[in-house]
């Protein structure tokens, strides 16, 4: 389920936990799409994603690597 307000970009000390780094420095939200965009615009090709942590992903990883052309 994806909470609302999601496609929003924005800077946010929300977090789920108070164990984290997020309720003490913040972090900046982006959604999914502009962090693969980036890595696109930055001439990268992407190779792999894979997302684990629950119902709600916790963590994404992302492996890339520098277009041939």
């Amino acid at each position: 389920m994806i909470r609302p307000g999601y496609a929003e970009r924005h800077w946010t000390m929300t977090s789920w936990t108070d164990q984290g780094i997020r309720d003490k420095v913040g972090a900046s939200h982006l959604p999914l799409s502009d962090l693969i965009n980036a890595v696109l615009a930055a001439g990268m090709v992407l190779e792999r994603v894979t997302e684990c942590g629950g119902a709600v992903p916790l963590v994404l990883s992302l492996r890339a690597r520098v277009s041939a052309a």
